[in-house]
């Protein structure tokens, strides 16, 4: 399907069970999908019909491929997101899909994607991808279900563009690592978002939609190290070959690191000519990746490097309104200032498809809550090893590791949640340590004392309630599973927000590590045989030994930038004391802007800074500012 450019369009209003139109809201520019089911009043031109008479729609600037359609007798699916499968398979198996009623193997196909299948009935079913980079949002309005690939489509649909949901939000800047508490709610009030590896599906009627979970990713028991390493490496050299094959130009990050250098390795493998390959370096605040990545480019003649220089105007905090709105909160607007800089300097040497190496660590790594699970895989002598390891490493007791990780292994989720409840009404205000992440999730930081007293209750209360939900569930997944797949989504979330950051410049950012058949392989191996307190992501290692320089997978460190956050604070720190005293959070109801400024004021004083969480405020303030002020969704 060609792209379809437009600055704005407006939709009727969808949904009065009538079926008749009324006012008329402004959709943000896209690129968008949305629908109505039953069909209702249509999206007039310059959007446009994904198939004839189908009442799906399409809007805005798409990257060339990026929807992808098949049909035969009986169905017809959309894409959108990267799916590399040919043609000739996607039509053959939605035939045989439409044979077996089996929508779940159109899942399968390489890459990661959103998939709707239209069947002739009128039933549309969607499924997203295991990571949840390419989300879906609905909502029921009036007897109808208003459906978009962005939450701002829907909220403008049903006239909810001013209707936030505060307790979400709440939740949003204090518990990023709970998602439990707030389970489908989105920043709009009243707007779900269908989970990673969930599917929505929409009869022709007026009936509510059914919502399930398609694939748990639970870890395979019997799975063996050895035969996970050998389908990592045999998925990311496919997904970066499908890349470089079906794209006219291709680049990659190379911060020297692990995860987005070995797949550039690998796509240099591929490309015809030297692959451009950029690293971040700020003089005044260096992270530390620069001199791997000269060292690792200087024994190649496949890559070429190139070094984005940070400076003054790109620092943290620097303009923070400049970039056009995202379609949810996003926390690296507090970095939007050198990300502008460093797809203005990608996007200098052609554009095209970008590589990142964004959910290596959530994958690969080894969250300080899989030690719960050490107890049940590995047994007494795995977990004095890894509580003697780690004890020094982090210079802490390792008789408290252990204490740790058996007390995580006998807590279930109900009991964390009550406690998280409690620890929302009294929060601590000293940051939590390593040692407090040895748990299912790490505890509120000094970010809990920045809510208003009414927003920390809400918040309490509904712990309570998902505390209450959780004895009833019963068994879900461990604290160490559990933990990798937040990580993953959050992950995916950046990777989402990344694309749509890019997009104006032309560059099409991708995430390899992300796509779902690397995620099933990774998932499907035990935290605890992922994990090695002196190897860092041992089954990356093992995946790719051979296939990349054995230097760079003997890299223990990680870049840093918390330098560039301390030192953009301390530039932009009258600007931000600004920002927060007229902080739309604070109209809300949401947050006290006072005790955010004392935590300023402790950095500027030398203390410890609570950026992530800071950056999280940022982002929502931002986010709600643009809203209030009328802007779309970039």
């Amino acid at each position: 399907m060609s792209p379809v450019t437009a600055s704005s369009v407006t939709l009727a209003a969808a949904g009065s069970s009538a079926g008749h139109g009324g006012p008329e809201f402004g959709l943000p520019p896209g690129p968008a999908i949305a629908g109505v089911w039953p069909p209702g009043p249509g999206l007039p031109p310059p959007a446009r019909e994904v198939w004839p008479s189908a009442r799906l729609w399409s809007w805005g600037p798409w990257h060339g491929g990026e929807l992808r359609t098949a049909a035969c007798p009986g169905a017809r699916l959309l894409t959108v997101g990267q799916c590399l499968a040919d043609s000739g398979r996607m039509h053959q198996d939605l035939s045989r899909s439409v044979r077996e009623g089996d929508w779940e193997r159109l899942t399968r196909w390489p890459g990661s994607y959103l998939l709707m299948v239209l069947e002739d009935t009128g039933r549309l079913t969607a499924l997203t991808d295991l990571a949840g980079q390419f989300p879906l949002y609905y909502t029921r309005h009036g007897d109808r279900t208003v459906l978009s690939t962005l939450a701002t489509a829907v909220a403008a649909m049903t006239g909810r563009t001013e209707a936030f949901d505060p307790t979400a939000l709440a939740a949003y800047v204090v518990c990023p690592a709970v998602p439990e508490l707030v389970g489908s709610r989105t920043a709009f009030a009243d707007v779900c978002r269908l989970g990673p590896g969930e599917a929505l599906r929409v009869g022709p009627g007026t009936e509510p939609p059914e919502r399930w979970t398609y694939a748990s990713l639970e870890p395979d028991d019997d799975a063996c190290f050895e035969e996970s390493a050998d389908r990592l490496r045999e998925s990311l050299v496919r997904a970066t070959a499908l890349r470089v094959r079906n794209a006219p130009r291709i680049t990659s990050d190379f911060s020297g690191g692990m995860d987005s250098t070995s797949l550039a390795f690998l796509a240099a493998e591929e490309a015809a000519s030297p692959l451009d390959a950029f690293v971040y370096h700020h003089p005044e605040a260096p992270a530390g990746d620069l001199e791997h990545a000269q060292r690792f480019a200087a024994g190649s003649s496949a890559i070429r490097l190139h070094v984005t220089l940070g400076e003054d105007a790109s620092l943290p905090y620097a303009d923070l309104d400049a970039r056009a709105g995202a379609d949810q909160p996003d926390p690296a607007a507090a970095a939007g200032a050198r990300l502008r800089l460093r797809l203005t300097d990608i996007a200098r040497r052609g554009g095209g498809v970008h590589l990142t190496g964004e959910g290596g660590d959530a994958l690969l790594g080894a969250p300080p809550a899989h030690l719960g699970d050490v107890p049940g895989t590995g047994g007494p002598r795995r977990l004095a090893h890894d509580a003697l390891a780690l004890g020094r490493l982090r210079r802490v007791s390792p008789a408290k590791v252990a204490h740790r990780a058996l007390r995580l292994a006998r807590t279930p989720m109900d009991r964390a949640l009550s406690d998280l409840a409690v620890r929302l009404e009294r929060p601590s205000p000293h940051p939590p340590q390593w040692l407090d992440a040895i748990a299912w999730w790490p505890p509120p930081g000094v970010e809990a004392t920045w809510l208003t007293s009414r927003a920390r209750r809400d918040l309490a209360e509904l712990a309570v309630e998902r505390a209450a939900q959780a004895r009833r569930d019963g068994l879900g997944p461990s604290p160490g599973t559990r933990a990798v797949l937040c990580e993953l989504r959050d992950s995916a979330a950046v990777q989402t927000r990344l694309v749509e950051a890019a997009r104006p410049f032309g560059v099409w950012t991708q995430a390899p590590f992300l796509d779902d058949e690397v995620v099933r392989t990774c998932l499907s191996l035990p935290g605890p045989h992922k994990a090695d307190p002196y190897t860092v992501k041992p089954l990356l290692r093992a995946a790719l030994s051979g296939a990349v320089p054995a230097a760079l997978l003997d890299r223990r460190t990680k870049g840093d930038y918390a330098g560039e956050d301390y030192l953009g604070l301390r530039r932009f720190v009258a600007d931000l004391r600004v920002r927060l005293s007229r902080s739309a959070l604070a109209d809300l109801g949401i947050v006290e802007p006072a005790r955010v400024a004392a935590a300023l004021d402790g950095v500027e004083w030398g203390l410890t800074g609570p950026f992530p969480a800071l950056n999280r405020l940022l982002g929502v303030d931002t986010w709600l500012k643009r809203r209030r002020g009328g802007e779309g969704a970039a």
